[in-house]
């Protein structure tokens, strides 16, 4: 988190048209919180060298700065026109971007980035950048795609709710975002039943279960909300959608046309290893506006 009383939301732009859009988004996001802009470039270039003559040749500073420098003055450009009210200041690492993210992000409370950029940071969103930030950043990461006008757009912030400690923590963050945004947030907890014959032989049987499984969902919601919500929400308005079906097509069928998709990193029943939870993955992979990403312990 940041030292100063103010908050910093850190965006990584590389110049692409992706990284345009996350760095709009993360102005907005700035003026919502009264916070100050970081925008980062990450100048990745690999060691050069003579092909089977030895040597190596390593980009100076001064070179890697003039690379850099327009794309930064351009993002300074672009976010005082977005919104001028808004402190920006520009940086610029070399290295691995992902690796200097993270490690700007430790004096940040939010990191954006965009799903896709330009060649250092990878032509597609998962084993790249944005797939390690989600996995590894200390604070929530939201990832914007290249989408069309936000405006036409609701205000609903969507989020996923399983009971879990991370999911916990992505509702606590979308209701931040709505009392921000005065939008509604709409609570998603979803579960899949199994198919076969048994079922389609013994329908009451299923219409019983389905019965119980849409209680505990509904339990489940009000619980999280009973341990979250606190009284800078009072105002908001929750909406819970719970349903038989996968988890992640539930989350993104809520989402069509919000402004906002929470998830938490992982959930119940995840394996330990694995970079994101599988239902974060999906909503990820066929994001069509903002998802952001929320671990356990970090609002």
């Amino acid at each position: 988190m940041s030292d100063s009383t103010r908050q910093v939301v850190l965006v990584g732009v590389d110049g692409s048209t992706t990284s345009g859009k996350a760095l709009d988004w993360a102005v907005k996001e700035a003026a919502r919180r009264d916070a100050d802009l970081r925008v980062l470039h990450v100048a990745y270039v690999p060691v050069i060298a003579t092909p089977f003559v030895g040597g190596a040749y390593y980009p100076t500073v001064e070179e890697l700065g003039e690379i850099a420098g327009p794309i930064l003055s351009a993002a300074a450009e672009r976010a005082a026109h977005v919104d001028p009210s808004v402190p920006v200041r520009t940086a610029l690492r070399s290295g691995p971007p992902a690796e200097a993210l993270l490690d700007e992000a430790k004096d940040a409370d939010l990191v954006v980035v965009g799903s896709r950029g330009l060649g250092s940071v990878g032509s597609m969103f998962f084993g790249s950048v944005g797939a390690r930030l989600a996995a590894r950043s200390p604070v929530p990461v939201v990832v914007v795609p290249p989408v069309a006008d936000a405006g036409e757009r609701t205000t609903d912030v969507v989020v996923g709710v399983d009971g879990s400690v991370h999911g916990d923590a992505a509702l606590r963050f979308a209701l931040d975002e709505a009392a921000r945004t005065g939008g509604r947030v709409v609570a998603v907890c979803a579960w899949r039943l199994p198919v076969g014959p048994l079922w389609e032989e013994n329908p009451a049987f299923y219409t019983a279960v389905e019965r119980d499984a849409r209680a505990e969902a509904s339990r489940t919601v009000e619980a999280a909300l009973a341990r979250v919500r606190s009284a800078e929400h009072a105002d908001v308005l929750v909406e819970t959608f719970v349903v038989d079906r996968e988890p992640s097509v539930a989350i993104r069928e809520a989402a069509a046309g919000a402004a906002l998709t929470v998830v938490g990193s992982r959930g119940r029943g995840e394996l330990r290893g694995m970079l994101l939870g599988s239902v974060s993955q999906q909503v990820l992979h066929h994001a069509t506006h903002a998802v952001a990403v929320v671990h356990a312990g970090k609002p």
